[in-house]
């Protein structure tokens, strides 16, 4: 027998992989693909370890590994001997090494994305500062599942938040932690629809509303929309989901007149305030669920629009008559959203840290603003026309002369500009004409060179 094989083993002693499992890989490989065959005797552990130059602890160690997963067997007073491990799969034999996987590149942000914050000016930086406190300082905060109406500190600091910027006095037990706004809105229909129940839904309105509703089989009830925001429901209906404070697409406030006039209405009322916080001038609106004496308003907040996209953290607030009903809903289904970034949020606006971003955003978004309407002023004279409502992140523009909309929407994804089409947000062909433009997550220059880039793209279209 010879041992030109075990004595051709290619050691590393500066390598990271131990030497007794850089030699049992040799071996075992070696039996894989028929260098060693079966019954062919391994060398003694002491004379081997001598001739290649390792301990005698480090031959046994292979070997005990490679009888463990069944390479080698041994016989009394015989040694240690290679077994027979039959037709060898193909996939027991190394394979290439494939390329290291390249993620993705992440989607470039095109002008003018409706409804984006700027992820970049996200304070990352403090953020892991936060991360870093809450897992050193607070066992569990990060892992450990909270209540399933989601950590009570963070509850605590949402009422807060609500008392000061929006005038709503609710206690944390009113609160529930969500997965952002269609997990909210399934949990509100679950909650207060049952199944084949009327929902009435702003028309024109954000689009994952219909979808999620007429998923659990209710069926929308379409409000029109005016110059006051969304008009009370023709017949009953189960709950409306309004936007008082930024009608979504439109834009615009609705006036105490109207939200009375709603909550008069019977049915319960979902008050989705998206993006209240950004309003640029005049005083803040009151939430319609701080004029509510009926307990009839639950209220639909995010923290995507005005915090980060990609924490998926929103929250609901009950009023005092439904929490019973919406514990019975969530131990039923569970609760869905991410227990690991909640206590970190809860420090994050505990410390004030939170209401600082929002109105840096707000000063940044401001002036972004300004810059973009001043564009169309300037670049369209008249042809994209606007209601300047003084809030929210995007920006409703009509037409002032027919086009092609099909004709437009080609032009624009030729030029790189991604404006919805205002239309798209009604459920009927009866929606106004026109585009829906985002400028939060765009700087000044990005502004003014997709502002360029779209007057040359419909230039063409108001010509025909």
């Amino acid at each position: 027998m010879s041992h030109a094989i075990f004595l051709s083993a290619n050691l590393d002693a500066t390598a990271h992989t131990p030497l007794f499992r850089q030699l049992y890989e040799a071996i075992s490989l070696a039996i894989k693909t028929g260098q060693i065959k079966a019954g062919e005797q391994l060398p003694p552990s002491r004379a081997f370890g001598d001739e290649i130059g390792v301990s005698r602890a480090t031959i046994l160690a292979a070997y005990d590994q490679l009888m463990a997963e069944g390479y080698v067997e041994t016989r009394r007073g015989a040694g240690v001997f290679a077994t027979d491990i039959g037709q060898v799969a193909r996939e027991w034999l190394p394979q290439a090494k494939k390329a290291r996987a390249v993620p993705p590149a992440q989607p470039e942000m095109r002008p003018f994305a409706p409804g984006a914050p700027d992820m970049r000016a996200f304070p990352h930086k403090l953020w892991a500062q936060y991360v870093g406190r809450v897992a050193r300082s607070e066992h569990g905060g990060l892992a450990e599942a909270p209540d399933v109406f989601g950590d009570w500190i963070l509850r605590q600091e949402i009422t807060e938040h609500l008392r000061d910027w929006r005038g709503v006095d609710v206690s944390p037990d009113q609160v529930v932690i969500t997965a952002g706004a269609g997990d909210a809105m399934e949990l509100v229909l679950q909650t207060v629809a049952p199944n084949g129940a009327r929902v009435g839904l702003e028309n024109p309105g954000y689009p994952v509303l219909a979808q999620v509703c007429t998923v659990l089989g209710n069926r929308p009830e379409w409000l029109a929309v005016d110059h006051d925001g969304a008009c009370l429901p023709s017949r009953d209906v189960a709950v409306s989901v309004i936007t008082p404070s930024c009608q979504f697409p439109l834009g615009g406030a609705m006036p105490v007149a109207r939200r009375q006039a709603h909550l008069d209405v019977s049915g319960w009322l979902v008050e989705d305030d998206f993006d209240s916080e950004f309003r640029y001038s005049g005083a803040p609106v009151p939430a319609l669920m701080a004029l509510d004496r009926g307990q009839k308003v639950i209220y639909l907040g995010s923290f995507s629009k005005v915090f980060s996209s990609g924490l998926r953290i929103g929250y609901l607030v009950f009023p005092a008559p439904l929490i019973a009903k919406v514990r019975e809903v969530i131990n039923h289904r569970g609760s869905r959203a991410s227990a690991m970034p909640q206590r970190v949020l809860a420090r994050f606006m505990a410390d004030g840290a939170f209401h600082r971003h929002v109105r840096k955003m707000r000063r940044l978004y401001r002036g972004r603003r300004q810059v973009f309407l001043a564009g169309i002023r300037e670049h369209f004279d008249g042809q994209l026309a606007f209601t300047d409502h003084g809030a929210g992140m995007s920006v409703a523009l009509r037409y002032s002369t027919p086009v092609n909309e099909g004709q437009v929407q080609n032009r624009l994804r030729a030029a790189g500009i991604d404006c919805a089409q205002l239309s798209k947000y009604y459920h009927d062909s009866k929606g106004i004409p026109g585009l829906h433009c985002g400028f939060c997550a765009f700087d000044e220059a990005e502004i003014t060179q997709g502002l360029s880039q779209l007057k040359t793209a419909l230039k063409p279209c108001f010509m025909t």
